[in-house]
This record gives structure tokens, C-alpha cells and sequence, in this order.
């Protein structure tokens, strides 16, 4: 009788253990975002390894982390300036989604913009006097547009019609352009799709420029294949970007008239991939095993490191 007693108790206690296990199962650290500063020498990412998402720099050698955000709110989708002097990103502090700036040290810490729309993914004008963005109402079902402001918060302009899903925007190297993407619509407009046919639609997104006034927009990528994620290189000859084009997610590379398309290195593992300044190296961050890093891929030799998480 006390064996079978001392049994039942050990199987009570091996399953308190086994919950208490699990309820201390920790919660995955994420990594996102990586943005190179225009020398090469830095990456600034958000990462929620001390709470809520926050933003960091490090050197692209791994070492000389800083945190420049505290992990009271949600921060993310940090971009340098061209200068390096200064870094805009998105931030909930005040519980609504809207843009900030800072000195690239954390300090000097503003709100950019100031409405009822949620606004996010901003992009410095190459002269740091503007800053594009995406936008969209507070309620489901209603498309991005994108706009610009003045770095100073005034001069709020709308750049696109309200009648698609406009994503992404990254100003030129030379100013005069808009890279973005938008939703491949077919029969109406966006705004004009119930809960069913947006439930419906196709996953695909083409990728345009457009002048930085948002006039003359140009199709770089016709066809009804998810392409994502665009960016320049540094001399604005090239465009790189995410595509399922054969099947799986690849990053290609094309020039920036949309011909010579070319794949550049293989997709299916990396989030968020980031050309550097040389365009030598993609900064990018995946998830191994469970645990999310950040990394550095060479392109010539297909070598990846580590420079944090993992």
C-alpha cells in the first residue's frame, strides 16, 4: 500500500513539474529588421531580447551593442539617415503606431507624426529633410497609401490614390524617386473589396516607382507573382528584392528600369534581407531551431555569420 501511495505521488509530482516546465518555457527572442548605415560599418535592428521590441545598434563585425529604445513600448522598423546622424522609426509609447526620430546615440527622442492613422516602414529622403511612409486607417479592410513629411512634422502629403494596398517605399539614392510595392487588384478597387474577397485574393504584389511628388508611376515587375520587400543599392542603378518567381522565396537583384532581373542568393531562410552599402552582404535575420538571429551573408561565397541571437 505505501508503494502504490509513494508511486501515486511521484506521478503527481513528475506532472506538476512537467506544467510548472512549461509554464516557465521562455518566450522566443526575435530579431527584425536590419537597416546598414550608409558606411558599412553598422547595422541598427529591433529585437525584443530585454522585454518589448526595442532598437539596437551593432558593429558589422558583432561587436559594440547599444540599445537605444527602453522596452516599456513597442519600437521598431528603425532606418538610418544618409548622414548616420539620425534614425526614424515607429514607436506605440503613446498606445497608437506613429513615427519618431532620434539622434543615432538614442538621445533627442520626438514624435514625427501626430494623427488617428497608424503610420509605419518610413524611409529617410536621401538629404534627411523628409521622410516617406505607409499609412492606413484604424479600422481592418482599409489599403496602405503612401506619404511623406517634412523631418520637422509638417508638410504631411498623401502620394498615392487610396484606391490599392501601397507598401514598402524607399526614396532613391537620388531623391527623385519612389520605390514601393502594391496589392495586385484586377476587378475594383481595394477599398472597395468586402471581408470575403479580401479573404479571397491573391497573395501577389508587383513592385513600381513613382516620382516623389507620386506622379508617373512605372510597373517594374508586371506579372501576378508575390514580389516584395524592394530596395536600392547605394548608387541607384539597382533594385533588390523578394520573389517566389520560381516557386520559393529567392532574392533577385534587377536594374532599376526592371530589366536584367537575376537571382542573387537563396530566400527561403532569411527574413527581412538588407544589401550592404558595397552590396558585398545581406544583413538579414531567420529563425534556427526555434531560436531567431541576426546575420551577415556574404553574396560571392555563400558564407553566413552570426553577429547576434541564434
Amino acid at each position: 500500500m505505501k508503494i502504490k501511495y509513494a508511486f501515486f505521488i511521484a506521478i503527481i509530482f513528475s506532472g506538476l513539474t512537467t506544467y510548472a516546465q512549461a509554464q516557465a518555457k521562455p518566450t522566443p527572442i526575435y530579431y527584425f529588421n536590419p537597416h546598414w548605415s550608409s558606411d558599412g560599418k553598422k547595422i541598427v535592428f529591433e529585437s525584443t531580447k530585454d522585454g518589448k521590441s526595442a532598437i539596437y545598434t551593432i558593429n558589422a563585425d558583432g561587436s559594440n551593442l547599444n540599445k537605444l529604445t527602453d522596452s516599456q513600448s513597442t519600437n521598431g522598423q528603425p532606418r538610418w539617415s544618409q548622414d548616420g546622424k539620425m534614425i526614424v522609426f515607429y514607436s506605440e509609447r503613446d498606445g497608437h503606431l506613429q513615427l519618431y526620430v532620434m539622434n543615432v546615440d538614442g538621445s533627442n527622442q520626438r514624435k514625427l507624426t501626430d494623427g488617428k492613422d497608424l503610420d509605419y516602414l518610413p524611409d529617410f529622403s536621401p538629404k534627411g529633410d523628409f521622410v516617406v511612409f505607409q499609412s492606413r486607417k484604424e479600422r481592418s479592410g482599409i489599403a496602405h497609401d503612401i506619404y511623406m513629411i517634412g523631418v520637422d512634422g509638417t508638410n504631411r502629403t498623401r502620394l498615392t490614390d487610396e484606391k490599392n494596398g501601397y507598401t514598402s517605399p524607399k526614396w532613391s539614392p537620388n531623391g527623385k524617386k519612389i520605390l514601393f510595392e502594391r496589392a495586385v487588384i484586377t476587378k475594383k478597387y481595394y477599398r472597395d473589396l468586402s471581408r470575403e474577397e479580401m479573404g479571397q485574393m491573391k497573395n501577389s504584389t508587383e513592385l513600381f516607382v513613382m516620382d516623389n511628388d507620386g506622379t508617373s508611376f512605372k510597373n517594374l515587375t508586371n506579372n501576378e507573382i508575390e514580389d516584395s520587400t524592394p530596395q536600392w543599392s547605394k548608387n541607384g542603378k539597382t533594385i533588390y528584392f523578394m520573389s517566389k518567381r520560381d516557386g520559393s522565396p529567392n532574392v533577385y537583384a534587377m536594374k532599376a528600369d526592371g530589366t536584367k532581373v537575376r537571382k542573387v542568393a537563396d530566400g527561403k531562410i532569411v527574413t527581412n534581407p538588407f544589401i550592404s552599402p558595397d552590396e558585398k552582404y545581406f544583413a538579414y535575420t531567420k529563425e534556427v531551431d526555434g531560436k531567431w538571429g541576426l546575420y551577415i551573408y556574404e553574396i560571392k561565397s555563400g558564407k553566413e555569420r552570426l553577429l547576434i541571437g541564434g
